[in-house]
């Protein structure tokens, strides 16, 4: 704990804001959770994602994604931001490569990652793909290669884990919930708000807060948003995390926020305790975010539930045909994680998949908007593709 405190002493003086505390607990260069070397992803590590349950997860993407460059003729560009191990750009690019298409033998696929140790782990996973596959520590280094980009954005349970300034709504007035240092721990402590960006804020997108009520405000958001819709000259933003809008902010069970830690596959309550140790992450607030994608310029495509959204892309159009029963085999495995994509209450039921475009003309001719999500297609399934 000691060494977190003194990371903030240097930032300065107490109380600080959440904001603060997130972007030291999570990246800081010699404390940070996602700069160190820790197992973060997978059995091993402390959560799971999509692209963890089965392949099929990116390869539906990957359809989607096929559809939307052939119809807008963008050129072959797929950027994801926030690679992680590579989990979703493996499964992505050997799917195209099973296409033999034009559009997956010319791909590019662009990937922005932060962590020191997850770009030497994509290095590694990526590896039959080095011809394709260019890695990024920053925004600002990508950018200098690429100045206009043309192509499709992609990113999964990456806006969950910005840095966001936590307020509370009180009998007189908004205060904001920052940190401080009591024997040797950090604990809240509560003032009245005085940054003028968060007052901006919620004026502008709201929710009008209960008394007793929390909710956190992610400014970064807003910046990453003006750095990507002025990056993108022509093409798709997709953006696949957990989140609410402004009507499910505001219900009693969200009254303490959603701010949590995630640490060997277990909730943790307490955002303030094991820093850099844990994972911490917040819910997106869409209707703020689809806001701002529209002052931005960016047009909205499609907002669906994440099941809904894997539905109309094509999940079902990769089911294997039940020829082998063995429950180990690869197609049954195959078939058991479709199923798990669409269940109620399943992993999907939590995620939402929100699409924003820029230049587009063919959005209307997409597949996703006219194919029978249940209509199976048995050349795709007899080819596993």
């Amino acid at each position: 704990m000691s060494n977190i405190i003194d990371k903030l002493n240097k930032k300065s003086n107490p109380p600080w804001d959440f904001s603060s505390y997130m972007e030291t607990a999570l990246y800081d260069s010699e404390i940070g959770y996602y700069t160190n070397e820790r197992q973060k992803l997978g059995t091993e590590g402390d959560f799971y994602t999509s692209n963890h349950v089965h392949a099929v997860f990116a390869e539906t993407f990957a359809r989607f994604f096929t559809d939307v460059l052939e119809k807008e003729q963008l050129p072959p560009f797929l950027c994801e931001w926030g690679a992680g191990d590579g989990t979703f750009a493996y499964h992505t690019l050997s799917y195209l490569r099973r296409q033999d298409s034009t559009i997956a033998l010319n791909l590019t696929y662009l990937i922005v990652e932060a962590s020191p140790h997850h770009r030497a782990v994509l290095r590694d996973h990526l590896a039959e793909f080095k011809h394709q596959v260019k890695i990024y520590d920053c925004f600002e280094e990508l950018k200098e290669d690429f100045p206009d980009y043309q192509g499709i954005l992609f990113s999964n349970e990456l806006l969950d884990a910005f840095p966001v300034h936590v307020v509370e709504q009180h009998k007189d007035g908004l205060k904001e919930v920052l940190i401080e240092e009591s024997g040797k721990k950090l604990i809240e402590t509560v003032k009245f708000c005085e940054n003028k960006e968060i007052k901006r804020w919620m004026e502008q997108f709201g929710p009008q807060l209960p008394e007793g009520h929390r909710m956190e405000v992610n400014l970064e958001m807003k910046n990453w948003l003006t750095k990507v819709s002025s990056w993108l000259k022509k093409g798709m933003l997709v953006t696949v995390d957990y989140g609410y809008t402004n009507e499910e902010l505001i219900l009693p069970e969200r009254k303490e926020g959603s701010i949590r830690g995630y640490r060997n596959h277990k909730m943790v309550k307490n955002p303030l305790c094991y820093p850099g140790e844990m994972d911490l992450t917040s819910h997106i607030q869409w209707d703020a975010y689809n806001q701002l994608a529209m002052n931005e310029g960016l047009e909205m495509v499609c907002r669906e539930r994440q099941d809904q959204f894997l539905l109309k892309a094509g999940l079902f159009t990769f089911l294997q045909p039940a020829v082998n029963m063995n429950p180990f085999s690869e197609e049954f495995k195959k078939n058991r994680a479709i199923q798990s994509f669409v269940q109620p209450g399943g992993i999907s039921t939590s995620f939402q998949v929100n699409i924003h475009g820029k230049g587009l003309n063919k959005t209307n001719e997409y597949i996703f908007f006219h194919e029978d999500p249940y209509q199976i297609s048995t050349s795709e399934t007899k080819t596993g593709n």
